[in-house]
């Protein structure tokens, strides 16, 4: 974020590139025979998500799950290295357009906003969570009218709730990662293999030791952190943004792989009446699967006081009247990982680029030091860009 030298007492984010350059491993297709072999970075990234995410240990309970069927080489990987170290792995996979598949059965809204009662037990009874977005059509939902969009959603927000309870109690460790498959290719333009390489190259499993990677990864962004951390004024200035805030008091969190894996990024939850400004997402975004263009929002006394976008108004104007949370920034996300490069559509992999900004309105991750947030279906993880004209949710 470019802007003039601050004040004494502010803080400006200048640095970006900061994710380690590491040896890059070329990966055989085949064996000498010409048969497939299974691809070794998805084995590091399931290391990666026990040693390094969770730190899982022998006795705990591990909930593998699986937003659809494609993810299950990563699920076979996981649920074999628990055992191995006397873990207890417990595994749920959607069906695949699960979903649509309850639409399309039923109008009983009930049902729609139904969560199945054994992934509600699994919740509360595990020590860790890894939940792997695998899906082969991510905008399934896209032609469905937008009260079915928030019904599907509703079914989703007492997991939510309970990881968020379980996460302030420090009763749940908890890492969401990414399994690339055919339909997110697609959302990118991108062949499954070009799109699989960019995903392994984000996450350092294209690397021999991706865990000391993201160590390493760790203790440079500590640096920026400590730096913006308890800061009394907070500008962040660019050509899609202009935004005060104070930080006094609250932690800067530095996202290294522990919640989330892409990673790459800091983030903080501003005082809740500080946030004055504006912002505007420097591209197409997701709403639910509606799409949404030219969305630009402004603050005052830390509210939406005033918004406009091109497309999406009906989704945008719903989300934003949800709850009294639904209106304020519960977090700001500055993306440092110089190995994303251009928007994919997807934003565990989108707001992690380096030099791009994302707001998330009505949710922030519970911090000892920052009253929790309520999860309502506010406009989560926009995203803009300081230079490259590129956003996404």
């Amino acid at each position: 974020m470019t802007a003039p030298r601050p004040a004494p007492e502010a803080a400006v984010v200048t640095e970006a590139a900061v994710v380690t350059e590491a040896a890059v491993v070329t990966e055989p297709a085949a064996d000498a025979a010409g048969r497939p072999v299974p691809d070794p970075r998805t084995a590091r990234l399931a290391r990666t998500l026990l040693d390094h995410s969770l730190d899982v240990r022998s006795g705990e309970t591990v909930l593998i799950r699986s937003t659809g069927p494609a993810g299950e080489p990563l699920v076979r990987e996981l649920y074999a290295r628990c055992l191995s170290r006397g873990a207890l792995p417990s595994v749920y996979i959607h069906l695949a357009d699960e979903d649509d598949l309850v639409l399309g059965a039923t109008r009983d809204r009930r049902l729609h906003r139904r969560a199945d009662p054994m992934l509600v037990h699994l919740y509360e009874t595990a020590d860790a969570v890894v939940r792997i977005e695998a899906e082969e059509n991510p905008f399934a939902l896209r032609e469905r009218p937008p009260g079915d969009q928030e019904a599907r959603q509703e079914s989703r927000f007492s997991l939510i709730h309970q990881q968020l309870r379980r996460l302030a109690a420090g009763t749940l460790r908890r890492c969401t990662t990414h399994y690339p498959t055919d339909g997110y290719a697609r959302q990118a333009g991108l062949t499954t293999a070009a799109y699989t390489d960019l995903v392994h190259r984000v996450m350092l499993t294209d690397t021999e030791d991706p865990v000391r990677a993201w160590r390493h990864v760790r203790a440079r962004q500590q640096r920026i952190a400590d730096r913006l951390a308890g800061a009394e004024d907070l500008h962040v200035l660019g050509g899609d943004v202009d935004l005060r805030m104070s930080l006094r008091g609250r932690p800067v969190d530095n996202c290294c792989g522990r919640e989330n894996l892409p990673d790459g990024e800091l983030c903080l939850a501003p005082l809740e009446d500080s946030v004055r400004g504006w912002v505007r997402a420097s591209g197409p975004g997701y709403l639910h699967d509606t799409e949404v263009r030219d969305l630009q929002v402004w603050f005052e006394g830390g509210r939406v006081v005033r918004w406009e976008c091109s497309s999406g108004a009906q989704q945008v104007a719903a989300a934003l009247a949800v709850d009294d949370a639904a209106g304020r920034i519960g977090e700001i996300g500055f993306g440092l990982n110089d190995r994303v490069g251009r928007p994919v559509g997807y934003s565990l992999v989108d707001t992690k680029a380096a030099g791009r900004m994302s707001v998330s309105l009505g949710q922030a991750a519970p911090r000892p030091a920052v009253p929790t947030t309520h999860p309502s279906t506010g406009l989560s993880r926009w995203t803009c860009d300081r230079e490259h004209g590129h956003g996404r949710r």
